[in-house]
């Protein structure tokens, strides 16, 4: 996963976001979920939307595990509500919602009423 997220490369980042999914479906092993979360990152900056998306969609995966890994991407997620494609707010849209805990509940609450607004 490190070779193939240091190419920068379409390719590298196909294989980096398949392996965060495998990471997260295969037994939880928390050294990997904790890489595979810091992959993703480098999904979530791109300008692409569609890489985003795949960010947004590895969190999920993610999330599923183990929430904690996902908490340091909170803001860069919350940014992406204000991004003009509609598929992308949806999915971040879902995201937060399973994110959302006692610690950043006003934050998350306001940003989601702001977003059905």
């Amino acid at each position: 996963m490190k070779r193939a997220d240091d190419t920068g490369t379409n390719i590298g980042l196909s294989i980096t976001y398949e392996c965060v999914v495998t990471i997260s479906r295969i037994y939880p092993n928390q050294y990997l979920l904790e890489q595979a979360a810091n992959s993703i990152s480098r999904f979530l900056t791109c300008e692409n939307n569609s890489l985003k998306y795949l960010g947004i969609n590895g969190l999920i995966n993610i999330i599923n595990v183990n929430s904690k890994y996902c908490m340091e991407h909170q803001m860069v997620v919350v940014e992406c509500l204000e991004n003009p494609d509609e598929t992308l707010k949806r999915k971040t849209f879902e995201l937060l919602i399973k994110m959302t805990n006692q610690s950043n509940l006003e934050v998350i609450v306001d940003k989601l009423i702001n977003f059905l607004k």
